[in-house]
């Protein structure tokens, strides 16, 4: 990872942000109280890093050993954020929705990013998150999917969204 997540801190992103900025915090997914009850009291001295393991942390310990993984490329997207926390899904798609979303709560700002993997064929894509660094006033990108959060360097970028209902236009397009 190139940033050094260490270094950022929850509390660093309370500093004035530009309009721009600010519009990719804006979240229309509601996190369910079970789910944001486990994670809502975090220090704000909590490293970046540090939230990113509490989010996946709490996360497993719902999905118990519910393993979903989608049974489809707009299951994976189009799937309300409660019903996947329900089905506990894993898919690229579940998992940049699901710390996106928790990150948008903590006043963190989040794009929604839709690529490819090398190895992808056909309607198969790749899901991620670039997040902005309030310290170094510059975006950075994390993989949910990964438990190191590493970006794969075979990760080609399709398409910036603001979260996947803008995605879906693009899908039932065909332009996705």
């Amino acid at each position: 990872m190139a940033e050094n997540l260490e270094e950022v801190r929850i509390l660093d992103y309370r500093v004035e942000l530009n309009k721009e900025i600010k519009n990719w915090i804006i979240s229309q997914e509601e996190i369910p109280n079970y789910f944001w009850g486990k994670l809502k009291d975090v220090s704000s001295q909590t490293t970046f890093r540090e939230l990113l393991n509490k989010v996946r942390k709490e996360l497993y310990a719902i999905y118990g050993r519910k393993r979903d993984k989608a049974r489809s490329f707009t299951d994976s997207r189009f799937t309300p954020l409660s019903k996947m926390l329900e089905r506990g899904m894993i898919s690229c798609g579940a998992l940049t929705n699901i710390f996106g979303t928790v990150l948008r709560k903590f006043g963190i700002p989040v794009k929604f990013i839709h690529g490819r993997l090398k190895h992808q064929t056909g309607e198969d894509r790749h899901a991620w998150l670039e997040v902005y660094n309030p310290l170094k006033k510059k975006w950075f990108e994390i993989d949910p999917t990964y438990p190191d959060f590493k970006m794969k360097p075979d990760a080609k970028r399709i398409k910036v969204y603001h979260d996947w209902e803008e995605l879906k236009k693009d899908y039932d397009e065909g332009n996705f």
